[in-house]
């Protein structure tokens, strides 16, 4: 039963218990009873009469909200945590066949979110969505929304949108990454240079929307967790550099939420 329909069974009963009190004659059902005192039999009889009600009452209370009392102790609880590196880079591969006096460099950054179940119960058929991202212009105040994927994301080194998380267990969701520039020809053999890329879930940044500040809010769902949210902030310039420690000058991300 939900739990609304609980509470508003209980008030229910509350109301027609207070009309029954204060609109109907009560009295004619008060018996007639001669006043004296009563001997040691009848107090005990009493007393159990009391303490069998109030177990009675207790038992209809646990009967309804024995659910609801059972989440207070064992419950899956969500945590979003930012890892020790919240932005990593993936080093292009191609060099391992080179020189060993190769400088390596980046094919990638990477920014990610721990997810930790720190509660008693598997987090289970959790899924993560951009459920909201918006984009601020370098030296504007203009907001734009911009529309959302309706797809999950996938997690880190499962290839999967929905898991489950055990007590204790924790994941990393990737929520962003920027790639190089690149250049590719096009059908007529002409060259074109494509600009780094931002993306964020599956919204990449376009020539026009790359430049600024983006705000992006990302929910989870889970088949026994209510919907939680949290916000990140990307600051980002358009530019991209080879190594990660000269790209964090131009591009940072902070969890908001």
């Amino acid at each position: 039963m939900n739990k609304l329909y609980k509470i508003g069974f209980l008030l229910l009963a509350i109301i027609i218990g207070y009309i029954i009190g204060n609109y109907i004659p009560i009295n004619i059902l008060k018996p007639n009873i001669t006043e004296g005192e009563i001997d040691k039999g009848e107090y005990y009889r009493l007393l159990v009469s009391i303490i069998s009600a109030i177990i009675t009452f207790c038992a209809v209370l646990v009967a309804l909200f024995k659910d609801d009392l059972r989440e207070l102790w064992k419950r899956p609880i969500v945590q979003f945590n930012v890892p020790e590196q919240i932005t990593i880079e993936d080093l292009n591969s191609s060099l391992e066949s080179e020189t060993i006096n190769a400088t390596p460099i980046a094919s990638r950054y990477i920014s990610r979110i721990e997810v930790k179940n720190i509660g008693n119960l598997p987090v289970i058929n959790a899924e993560i969505y951009l459920e909201k991202l918006e984009f601020v212009p370098k030296d504007s105040a203009i907001t734009q929304s911009i529309e959302c994927s309706s797809s999950a994301l996938l997690w880190n080194g499962e290839y999967l949108s929905s898991i489950i998380i055990p007590p204790g267990g924790k994941k990393l969701v990737q929520i962003a990454q920027v790639t190089p520039p690149e250049k590719f020809s096009t059908p007529d053999s002409a060259t074109v240079n494509r600009p780094p890329t931002l993306s964020i879930g599956e919204i990449e940044s376009t020539k026009e929307i790359s430049k600024g500040k983006w705000i992006a809010k990302f929910s989870l769902y889970a088949q026994n967790h209510k919907p939680t949210s949290f916000e990140v902030e990307i600051h980002w310039n358009g530019l991209w550099k080879t190594r990660l420690t000269e790209f964090k000058n131009h591009y940072q991300i902070t969890k908001k939420a």
